[in-house]
């Protein structure tokens, strides 16, 4: 086979004039693909596909005479036109609707290559079907076929209303992004991920653009009230944490605050262990440092030698409830780092997640009314949610293999079911807590 510059190409109207030039020189299709750097079979179906339906020579001649025993036939009588006159000569009837040994003439140039009757020297008088090739003609069809290809949705009814049900309600009662689906049910579905964001754009299967978490608009932020200026102390800055190796930088993890209304004195500390993407969802009474430290004094009891090693760097903010590191480092317990001022990109992962948290608790919702057992349920579906980023794979599925089992376990955390990720509100106060 050829080789074809630049890989595969569609045939351009020049392609399709120079086919028809050559097969009025009585060209072969071999000829024809080598001049235009294809496969024999691009050719072949090129000209299959867009060639001219001439039918047969609109004469009465032509008409009768279609059988290929017409010049030896000598069946008489057929009908009660005549009875003394060959019914193969008759002008009068089409004997071919009513024989019962009526055979076809074909022609052995329409019906293999070069498949058209260009280049024909007996096409005047010929009284078969006939076939032509018409470069205008044949890119008009090809064109038609391109466009028609791409309009309407490529699948069955049944499919399509199968692929519906089940991602309707995943996706409008519990939250679920369009990758968390797809990533549980790829297999069962007639199109990809990114055709169904293009159904959804166009209303197909009664679905909008609204029902879709990240196709929301996010309100402007706030400006913050002017806080007192925090210094770093030494050896804990952002410049500090990036000179470490990378393993190590991948070993940290990312710590931050979410707030509910103003009125609240409760809020969510949350842990990212950045190299599973499994969040740790605390709720504080205060908002304060002692609070920060008494999660840290949690944990190093539940894991005991294992805390350095789970949590050996923490990466966080300049807010006031983490600008005490003794507090946090106590005994060398782990590494604080803190981002430069107005920096939340430096700890974008743990960022990216609030967002999946705020599905549960949205923005401008009290956090007063919650439980310490709330916040292992956020946790739960969160980080049972299948990744993009990981493959497909929830970060319960890496944290097996790297965190401690003790850790999710001590915490009340339950691996869930895919389906039974709920990413709404409801999930804290309609029991939709299930394994």
């Amino acid at each position: 086979m050829p080789e074809i510059p630049g890989g595969y190409r569609h045939l351009t109207y020049d392609d399709r004039c120079e086919i028809q030039r050559m097969l009025g020189l009585s060209q072969s299709v071999s000829s024809i693909a080598r001049s235009l750097s294809r496969s024999v079979s691009s050719i072949t179906r090129e000209i299959v596909r867009n060639r001219r339906d001439d039918g047969y020579r609109s004469t009465p001649t032509a008409i009768v005479r279609l059988c290929v025993h017409y010049r030896t036939c000598k069946i008489k009588s057929l009908c009660r036109m005549c009875s003394t006159r060959r019914c193969a000569s008759c002008m009068k009837m089409r004997c071919t609707n009513i024989c019962p040994q009526f055979t076809a003439d074909v022609c052995k140039r329409t019906a293999a290559a070069p498949f058209v009757c260009d280049g024909c020297v007996s096409i005047s008088g010929c009284r078969l079907h006939r076939y032509r090739y018409d470069a205008k003609l044949a890119q008009a069809h090809a064109d038609s076929r391109l466009r028609d290809s791409r309009v309407g949705i490529d699948t069955t009814s049944e499919s399509f209303e199968a692929m519906i049900e089940t991602a309707r309600p995943l996706i409008c009662e519990r939250g679920q992004s369009i990758a968390h689906v797809w990533a549980t049910h790829r297999g069962d579905f007639p199109c990809s991920e990114r055709t169904f964001y293009r159904y959804v754009d166009a209303g197909f299967g009664g679905m909008k653009n609204l029902d879709l978490v990240a196709k929301c608009r996010y309100r402007p932020r706030r400006g913050k009230r002017p806080q007192a200026r925090f210094c770093v102390p030494e050896g804990h800055a952002y410049t500090d944490f990036c000179a470490l190796p990378e393993d190590e930088r991948l070993s940290a993890v990312e710590i931050d605050c979410v707030e509910g209304v103003r009125t609240d004195t409760k809020v969510f500390l949350t842990m990212l262990h950045k190299r599973t993407s499994f969040l740790f969802v605390f709720l504080l009474d205060e908002h304060t440092q002692a609070c920060v430290e008494e999660v840290f004094d949690s944990l190093e009891a539940l894991l005991k030698d294992g805390f350095p090693s789970t949590f050996p760097l923490v990466l966080t903010d300049r807010g006031h409830e983490f600008q005490n590191p003794d507090r946090i480092e106590r005994g060398g317990r782990t590494r604080v780092y803190y981002c430069d001022a107005g920096r939340a990109d430096q700890k974008g992962s743990i960022e990216n997640c609030h967002r999946l948290l705020r599905r549960i608790v949205p923005k401008g919702a009290s956090i007063d009314g919650l439980t310490r057992r709330d916040a292992a349920i956020i946790a739960s579906h969160v980080n049972s949610m299948p990744r993009p980023s990981l493959g497909g794979a929830s970060p319960f599925d890496l944290a097996r293999h790297v965190l401690p089992a003790e850790l999710p376990e001590g915490l009340g955390l339950e691996h869930l079911t895919p389906d039974n990720v709920m990413l709404r509100p409801s999930v804290l106060t309609g029991g939709e807590h299930r394994n």
